[in-house]
């Protein structure tokens, strides 16, 4: 499996995971600074203990701002402040506190790494640790060298997850962004087909009518034919947002599938779907097109799943066919997959793709009643169950079109 398609696994809680991880390591390392602490504290005499032990708890204060405001991705005008009141401290604290002080001199290259941004961050990465050998040599070469190297290499680590952690977001961000443009782009799809049907249609009536009104009373008979081709065009305009509209709407089980994988996927929703039977009836394939766009909706609007699987199981004349995600969220908030006011209108996920992550209040599950009495139609049935962290809406149909609508060759019903 390629870096991409693991990619598509993530969701809001990835996110949170790569940014709690960050953040508990980051602060974590802070512990290192109890090293020079007490060193300083046994070694030195009062004063200067004292001194060392100021600069260190500013030396990591200032790391903790920076580090945990980089992986909450928050920016703030102070940072540049705090960022050269560290390097200031860095300076000082090597005469006061000693060779030990190289146990926190990670921290001063990892907020430069994750602080500023493109050259002026590598820039600020390496210079830091070059300082922070300089300024160790003439102590002990050896420590010196060694502690520069774990330095380097604990420092990049840590860039490297709290940038990891960043990314993650806006990789998360971005996907949101593209399930809302793909709403929009579906709308400007249908507004353009609504323009093009009766923009001209339109434009003729006015025209018409306005040469209408200027035609004298005493021709009748020519205001009549003109009124007569004005309601044609009316008509026929009449029919033709009605075919555009009837297109709109009518379900295909194919392009529902179809524009629903697209969908989850670029909301970072891994899909598995099986293959559905062909033997299926019409009216049944409908039934599930509308199955699969409320389930789509639902799991989009109300869990943060991160996986999508469709399985379909013969049974005898019976099919099952279930959509399962791994996205129920913890009682107490919004409500989840199939739980109370979990029904969502199916609308936000047609087939064309159009379905979003926006945040909406359900109303009193009328979408899942409704595909209830779809299903019940067509003489199929469902059932909804959550389990280990898993939502799966269960739909048993018939899987074979009834016998009276099968013709045989000579056109005669069997």
């Amino acid at each position: 499996m390629g870096a991409s398609q693991r990619l598509r696994g993530v969701g809001p809680g990835t996110v949170r995971l790569a940014r709690v991880t960050a953040g508990v390591f980051l602060v974590g390392m802070a512990a290192f600074a109890a090293v020079p602490l007490a060193a300083a504290l046994g070694a030195y005499p009062a004063g200067r203990a004292a001194t060392a032990v100021v600069l260190v708890i500013g030396l990591t204060g200032c790391y903790l701002w920076l580090a945990v405001r980089a992986v909450l991705d928050l920016g703030s005008r102070w940072d540049l402040a705090v960022l050269g009141g560290m390097c200031a401290l860095t300076l000082a604290v090597p005469y006061a506190a000693g060779p030990t002080w190289l146990s926190v001199g990670f921290m001063l290259p990892l907020v430069f790494a994750v602080t500023l941004r493109g050259w002026w961050a590598a820039a600020g990465f390496f210079a830091s640790l070059a300082a922070g050998l300089a300024l160790s040599i003439p102590q002990d070469l050896d420590w010196a060298l060694f502690g520069s190297l774990q330095n380097l290499l604990t420092a990049g680590a840590l860039a490297g997850l709290t940038i990891f952690a960043t990314l993650l977001a806006e990789l998360q961000r971005a996907r949101e962004e593209a399930a809302k443009l793909a709403v929009t782009e579906e709308r400007l799809r249908f507004a353009r087909e609504l323009h093009d049907v009766l923009g001209h249609n339109l434009s003729v009536i006015a025209m018409r009518t306005e040469l209408g009104a200027r035609i004298p009373p005493e021709e009748i008979g020519r205001l009549r034919r003109e009124l007569t081709e004005i309601h044609d065009i009316a008509r026929r305009s009449l029919h033709d947002v009605r075919a555009v509209v009837k297109g709109y709407r009518e379900m295909s089980l194919e392009r529902e599938l179809s524009g629903v994988r697209r969908v989850l996927e670029t909301a970072g929703v891994r899909c598995d779907f099986a293959e559905l039977p062909a033997t299926l009836s019409p009216q049944v394939r409908v039934a599930l097109a509308w199955a699969v766009r409320e389930a789509a909706t639902n799991l989009l609007r109300h869990s943060d799943a991160t996986v999508c699987l469709l399985g379909v199981e013969p049974r005898g004349d019976r099919v099952t066919v279930t959509v399962a995600n791994d996205g129920v969220r913890p009682s107490g908030g919004p409500s989840g997959n199939g739980g109370p006011g979990n029904g969502a209108a199916g609308s936000g996920a047609s087939g064309d793709g159009g379905a979003s992550r926006e945040s909406e209040p359900a109303v009193g599950g009328s979408g899942l009643a409704g595909l209830d009495e779809r299903l019940a139609q067509v003489g199929g049935s469902c059932a909804r169950h959550t389990e280990d962290g898993w939502f799966t809406l269960s739909m048993d149909v018939p899987g074979r079109q009834p016998a009276a609508a099968l013709t045989s060759a000579t056109g005669d019903r069997t």
